[in-house]
């Protein structure tokens, strides 16, 4: 049973800081891209990281929530019934953060994510890290946010993993293409990474499925949209145990049941359900398969265990 949607990324061109007016230009900028987004059919639409002051030359501007950046988008948001990822520096309780707010179709704030990873730069302007890596519900799969310099540490996707995760919107300053697909062979989830000069989706494979880069010389500025459709009802399991029990599950329901990717030179199984109204989760339960990052956790455990000298043999 499938389950696509359309994701867009978009390769945002600032608006000079000298410019005058800036903010409104940026606004009005960013709302144009999030019309070419919804022309494509997007089910949701991404900016990189601080897209409200991108390329401003001191500080970052920071907002409250219902400040002018996130009441642009939540319009564009409510015009188009999408869905859009803002990052931006935000201003809470007189607290500073680095932030992606999540905004719902109805423009309605659907999440808020916190860098949990600042770099020093950013701790000098007082900006304080997140400490929770939430995963919000939407009406066509589990969405996680990350941002630039998390990347680096496996604790943000541990924590995105556990919460369920089925794809990340990863929003940067540089590509990382090769990271994120590290991220997604682990934990199990697709990315997709943007910043203002490309933006690429990773597979559940770690394979680098959609890329663009822009010309960062365009004087009109126009940034290009990467898009991608995604099925979110497909699983990364690996093999070790799971190609035997294909076996009973194809015997069940016909040959064509499922989809079963083997990537042997990874040891690796894509898998998605084929069945109308049943689910990859609702295969994987039934058949005893197990996914990737269960997997991964379960040789964690009994590693644990082996060194305690408490692990029994699995029967």
């Amino acid at each position: 049973m499938s389950r696509n949607a359309t994701i867009s990324l978009v390769l945002y061109a600032p608006v000079p800081g000298y410019e005058p007016d800036r903010l409104n230009k940026t606004l009005d900028r960013m709302g144009e891209h999030v019309d070419q987004a919804a022309a494509v059919d997007s089910r949701l639409v991404a900016f990189p990281e601080i897209c409200n002051c991108l390329g401003l030359p001191d500080e970052w501007q920071f907002e409250p929530l219902d400040g002018p950046t996130l009441a642009a988008m939540s319009a564009k948001a409510r015009q188009h019934g999408m869905y859009v990822v803002c990052p931006l520096p935000t201003l809470e309780e007189g607290v500073r953060y680095n932030s992606s707010v999540l905004l719902g179709r109805d423009g309605r704030i659907a999440g808020v994510y916190h860098k949990n990873f600042p770099t020093h730069m950013e701790l000098d302007m007082g900006i304080v890290p997140g400490t929770e890596t939430p995963v919000f519900e939407t009406d066509f799969g589990r969405v996680g946010l990350a941002i630039c310099f998390d990347l680096n540490y496996r604790e943000v996707a541990i924590g995105l993993c556990e919460n369920r995760a089925e794809l990340v919107i990863w929003s940067s300053m540089w590509r990382g293409v090769r990271m994120m697909g590290r991220w997604s062979i682990e934990f199990g989830f697709y990315m997709g990474g943007g910043y203002s000069q490309a933006g690429s989706f990773v597979d559940l494979a770690g394979r680098e499925i959609a890329s663009v880069t822009r010309n960062v010389c365009n004087a009109a500025g126009a940034a290009p949209l990467v898009t991608a459709t995604l099925d979110l009802d497909r699983r990364l399991l690996h093999h070790d145990g799971n190609v035997d029990r294909l076996k009973p599950l194809y015997e069940k329901y016909g040959s064509t049941a499922a989809s079963a990717e083997w990537i042997g030179d990874e040891c690796l199984l894509l898998f998605s359900s084929q069945l109308d109204g049943v689910s990859s989760d609702e295969l994987i339960e039934e058949f005893g398969l197990e996914p990737m990052r269960e997997y991964v956790a379960r040789a964690s455990r009994d590693r644990r265990r082996a060194l305690g000298g408490t692990y029994s043999k699995q029967q």
